[in-house]
């Protein structure tokens, strides 16, 4: 006999027998049945993700040049206009809100134009060139990633006569 305490009365407990299952135990087909739907699930999901970040590249002007904007630089780096004409520029930003550096923010900057247009966190924005004056101008990011300095925010805008 085991034992007690002396002011505690012994009860025996009615301990389950090694085969017998409790009020819910999932089978070998259950748990198979529950990870494929998880990893169907896991693959839609991530599908969804996919074309979301592929749709955000999407520009919203179709007679706009497409000018794509991120921590990696801009793309394309350089532009060609004919003198006389307008360039619209649609400025596309691939980068979301939490990037650390200038919180996903960039702007294109032409100085020789007295331009200066920011566009937010995967958000695009058309704007017009005006390019009256044959040259070779430089564009640049001043938001984030080192202005200016950084060779890979920065651009280049031929005007041919």
């Amino acid at each position: 006999m085991r034992k007690v305490h002396p002011t505690v009365p012994f009860k025996e407990s009615r301990r389950k027998s090694p085969g017998r299952r409790g009020s819910f135990s999932p089978t070998a087909r259950t748990k198979k049945t529950i990870f494929a739907i998880v990893v169907v699930a896991v693959f839609a999901i991530a599908g969804i993700l996919i074309a979301r970040s592929a749709e955000k590249g999407t520009p919203i002007d179709e007679n706009a040049v497409p000018v794509r904007v991120s921590m990696s630089g801009f793309s394309p780096s350089a532009l060609t206009a004919k003198a006389g004409t307008f360039l619209r520029i649609n400025l596309i930003n691939m980068d979301n809100q939490y990037h650390t550096d200038g919180g996903g923010w960039h702007d294109f900057v032409l100085d020789a134009f007295g331009m200066n247009v920011t566009v937010e966190p995967l958000g695009q924005r058309v704007f017009t060139i005006p390019t009256s004056t044959p040259g070779t101008y430089a564009w640049y990011c001043d938001m984030c990633c080192g202005g200016r300095e950084n060779p890979s925010m920065i651009g280049r805008l031929t005007i041919e006569p």
